[in-house]
C-alpha cells in the first residue's frame, strides 16, 4: 500500500495510472481524507493535460477513486463533493468518462446512505448543502446549461443521466445509477414519513419516469415498482404473455400542482423524441401523457 501510494503520485503518466489502479484495490477500509485530497490534486492535474485521444490517466484515477469510495471514513468531508465532481463530468457529455461518472455518483449516495447521512432529512437537501463550498463552480455550469437542481432535484439530475439511455455501451451505467438513487430516496422518505405515505415520493419522481423506457415488460415494471415503495400499484397478474405494456397509474404519481406536472409532460416528451422507434416505450410515454392530461390539461397545453 505504501509503494503503490508513493508510485502514483509520481510520473510518468504510464506508471502513474498503473499505480493508481493498483492503489485503489489495496485500498479496501479506513481511507481518510488525506489520501482523497492528494488524489483530487492529481487527478485535477490530469484532467488539464488531457486530450481528446488521451483519457487514460483521467479514467484510471477516476476508478481508483470510484473503488475507495465504500471505504472513506464516516464524516469524510469530502463524500458530498465527489457527488458533485461525478455531476459535473456526466455534464460534460464527454463520453469516456461517462461510465465511472456514473460509478461515482452511485457510490456516493450509496456511502452517504451507509454512513447515515440522510437519516432526518432528505437526499436532495443533503447533498444540496454539501454543494454550498463548490457554488462559484458549479452555478456557473449549472447556468451554462440551463439546469437548476434547487427548482427540480430529480429532474435535472435524471436529465443529465439519461443522457446515458440512449447509447448502448453506455445505457447499463445510465440504469444502474438511476435505479440507485431512485432505491435510496424511497428508503429515505419511507424512514422519514415512518412509512405511511402512499405512492412515489416527490423527490423521486423525475427517477421514476426516467426508468421508463427499461420497464416496458410486466416484470421490469413490477420491479420499477418495487424499488420506489409502489407496491400496492402493482399491476394484476398478467393473462398473457404478449402484448402486455405497462401503464402507469396516476395515483402513483406525486402531481400535486402544475409544476410537478408539467415537469413529468416535458420531460416525458423529450424521452418521445429519442424514443428510437421502441413501440412499448412510446406507448408508455404516450398514455402518460394522456392520462396526465386527464388531470393538469393546463400543462399539457402549454407544450
Amino acid at each position: 500500500m505504501s509503494l503503490a501510494t508513493s508510485t502514483a503520485f509520481q510520473l510518468p503518466a504510464a506508471i502513474q495510472s498503473r499505480a493508481f489502479l493498483v492503489l485503489g484495490t489495496l485500498a479496501t477500509s479506513d481511507v481518510d481524507d488525506d489520501l482523497v485530497y492528494q488524489m483530487l490534486v492529481a487527478f485535477k492535474t490530469a484532467l488539464g493535460q488531457s486530450t481528446e485521444v488521451d483519457t487514460m490517466a483521467v479514467v484510471c484515477m477516476l476508478r481508483c477513486i470510484c473503488k475507495v469510495v465504500p471505504s472513506l471514513t464516516e464524516g469524510s468531508r469530502y463524500l458530498c463533493q465527489l457527488f458533485w465532481l461525478a455531476v459535473a463530468l456526466l455534464q460534460s457529455s464527454y463520453t469516456a468518462f461517462y461510465a465511472d461518472a456514473a460509478e461515482l455518483m452511485r457510490a456516493t449516495v450509496e456511502t452517504l446512505e451507509m454512513h447515515g447521512a440522510f437519516e432526518g432529512s432528505s437526499i436532495p437537501n443533503v447533498l444540496l448543502d454539501g454543494r454550498v463550498p463548490l457554488e462559484d463552480t458549479v452555478c456557473q455550469l449549472d447556468h451554462l446549461l440551463r439546469l437548476s437542481f434547487d427548482s427540480s432535484f430529480s429532474f435535472t439530475l435524471a436529465a443529465i443521466i439519461f443522457k446515458g439511455v440512449r447509447h448502448n455501451h453506455l445505457k447499463s451505467s445510465a440504469e444502474l445509477v438511476l435505479r440507485s438513487l431512485l432505491s435510496a430516496t424511497a428508503r429515505c422518505e419511507s424512514q422519514l414519513a415512518e412509512g405511511s405515505t402512499s405512492g412515489l415520493s416527490p423527490d423521486a419522481l423525475g427517477f421514476f419516469v426516467a426508468l421508463l423506457p427499461f420497464s416496458t415488460t410486466h416484470e421490469s415494471y413490477v420491479q420499477l415498482l418495487q424499488e420506489c415503495k409502489g407496491e400496492e400499484f402493482l399491476p394484476p397478474p398478467r393473462s398473457s404473455q404478449d402484448n402486455f405494456v405497462p401503464r402507469v397509474s396516476i395515483g402513483l404519481l406525486p402531481l400535486t400542482d402544475s409544476t410537478s406536472a408539467l415537469l413529468t409532460i416535458s420531460f416525458a416528451c423529450t424521452m418521445l423524441t429519442t424514443a428510437q422507434g421502441d413501440d412499448a416505450e412510446t406507448e408508455i410515454l404516450y398514455n402518460l401523457l394522456a392520462d396526465i392530461g386527464a388531470v393538469h390539461l393546463e400543462s399539457v397545453l402549454m407544450m
